[in-house]
């Protein structure tokens, strides 16, 4: 908020400077072919660095006009479209609207255009900061004179109570590829716009106030840029150290607040505790009875897993045991170890519950096999089902291509062919219809692929306005998936897609309905790469064995 209310006066008058660069001529000094209107000069004065024209130092002339053979006397010319290096030479002029211009070509109005969506954006961004001060000013004009003490409330004393520390699950990216698109986009318009500044100014008067000006928006590109990469390939941001606290209630969240959430142990099927990560790396899981208990979770806290919910990421092995220990003693049986399990004589391997391809919303429990040390091979990968192939990649490279000559065409419109221009743009306008025209339109979501098991986890794509509802992951251990096949749909809108089916002991099911091609063979390649993974990959009707 406060990057923007003090940028946003200064790209202000960058607007205004872009504003006076795009009326300026393509020459102003020199001789000038005189036609039916000719002017010259009376008097000059130099303006700047900073007016109401923005950055930089420019010319504003007075000359006597002479058109036809009649003196329309004397007139105020534009920013630089005079010089004092006319001197007393007679120099050809034209009207242009209510306005008089040196009579040469005028070929950077584009920037007005450009200077009209950086103003636009600055109000829009300027707006959106000064909302929330307002909105906090009024509350605290509204708070005032109103304050009471605070009420003391005596917390109720639980007679078995166990604070464990974790980490809290990293907060999901919720950046959407529309987000990305608009930010590279800008990114690059700033930075054709910004270079174009630079090369314009430095034919005028090249002072530093308006290489300054031009250079801002050469940074705002930057920016621009450096943000769309970071919306693209930044990973989530890491959770907050947060402390729970295990009482014969249930699970209670944020006990230092009065409004502290408890998730009673009715509402668990189980607690699955995951060790098969990096070494001292141990995430925590909460099965749940229904869709119901989610509301009595934490919001970061009711993050979809392979075993219902993911309570942490990441806890040590010590805090781990006690959490176990003291949930055992509270709910015998409600904890389940994926490598090992925790027997009321002892510990031990614990045994195979059987077919392992469930939905946890359907009440099955977790399968407990044999740990054995994770390897760099064996961490976990995810593979975007929409996963976009070289040929679509290189198609957005190419219409950033094309826009980018379009700005070159208009600036060099005088030594192109006259049909280019209308040509170029017309198969940039085309090219990106076609890119929209082919957007992924296949089955949303994320498969991962860790050590020992393969989890699909499909996203809820609803219509606008819609909430999204949760859909619970499938989960499936390499072990038991004997056999994966990729069969090929029909083509669609010239892209391809793949059916991803699986055969769990004798049962085959549909593991994802549409993904892309590309998807299907990253998945393929992870697979393959598994050692836990002894089944066969089907390509339609072509069989190989791993």
């Amino acid at each position: 908020m406060t990057i923007a209310l003090v940028v946003g006066p200064f790209l202000f008058f960058v607007c205004l400077t872009m504003f006076r660069l795009a009326g300026t001529p393509e020459v102003n000094t020199g001789q000038t072919a005189v036609g039916d209107a000719s002017a010259v000069i009376k008097a000059c004065d130099r303006r700047g660095p900073i007016s109401s024209e923005g950055f930089g130092y420019f010319w504003e002339c007075d000359a006597e006009v002479t058109s036809n053979g009649h003196s329309l006397g004397t007139v105020r010319f534009d920013p630089d479209e005079l010089t004092p290096d006319d001197g007393t030479n007679v120099v050809g002029v034209h009207r242009s609207g209510d306005h008089w211009q040196r009579d040469v070509p005028h070929p950077y109005r584009l920037l007005h255009v450009a200077g009209l969506v950086v103003l636009a954006v600055d109000f829009f961004a300027v707006l959106a900061a000064l909302i929330p001060l307002l909105a906090a000013v009024l509350w605290l004009f509204t708070r005032i004179g109103r304050r009471k003490d605070p009420e003391t409330v005596a917390a109720p004393q639980d007679e078995r109570l166990v604070t464990i520390l974790l980490k809290a699950p990293a907060k999901p990216k919720r950046r959407s590829p529309t987000g990305f698109t608009v930010l590279a986009f800008g990114g690059l318009f700033s930075l054709v716009i910004g270079s174009w500044m630079l090369y314009v100014h430095g034919r005028l008067s090249g002072d530093l106030w308006g290489i300054a000006a031009a250079a801002s928006i050469i940074l705002l590109g930057v920016a621009l840029s450096a943000t769309a990469a970071w919306w693209a390939f930044a990973p989530e941001k890491p959770g907050d150290t947060r402390t729970i606290e295990l009482t014969e209630a249930g699970i209670r969240q944020e006990p230092d607040s009065t409004e502290a959430l408890v998730l009673p142990w009715d509402d668990l099927r189980s607690v699955v505790f995951d060790e098969r990560g990096r070494p001292g790396r141990i995430s925590a899981h909460l099965s749940l009875v229904d869709e119901a208990s989610r509301a009595k979770l934490r919001e970061e806290y009711r993050r979809s897993s392979k075993h219902g919910v993911l309570l942490t990421p990441e806890i040590t092995l010590e805090q781990a045991e006690l959490a176990s220990e003291t949930i055992e003693g509270f709910r015998p049986g409600l904890v389940h170890w994926r490598s090992r399990e925790l027997a009321r004589g002892g510990f031990g391997p614990g045994k195979d519950s059987g077919p392992r391809l469930v939905r946890w919303k359907d009440g099955a429990s977790a399968a407990h096999g044999v740990d054995v040390g994770a390897t760099p091979s064996d961490d976990p990968v995810r593979v975007r089902a929409g996963r976009m192939p070289a040929a679509r990649i290189l198609g957005f490279i190419g219409l950033y291509a094309l826009i980018v000559l379009l700005f070159a065409l208009r600036q060099f419109a005088d030594s192109v062919p006259l049909w280019l221009s209308p040509v170029v743009s017309l198969a940039t306008v085309a090219w990106g219809v076609v890119l929209h025209k082919t957007r992924f339109r296949g089955t949303p979501g994320v498969f991962e692929v860790d050590e020992d098991s393969l989890t699909w986890f499909e996203q809820d794509r609803p219509a606008r306005h819609v909430v999204p509802r949760e859909i619970p992951p499938v989960d499936v251990l390499l072990t038991q998936l004997h056999q994966i096949r990729f069969d090929h749909h029909p083509p669609e809108r010239c892209r391809r897609y793949v059916r991803v089916s699986i055969r769990h002991e004798s049962d085959q099911s549909i593991l994802a309905d549409k993904i892309t091609t590309a998807a299907a063979s990253r998945l393929t390649e992870t697979l393959k790469a598994r050692s836990d993974f002894a089944g066969d990959v089907v390509l339609d009707s072509e069989k190989t064995s791993k």
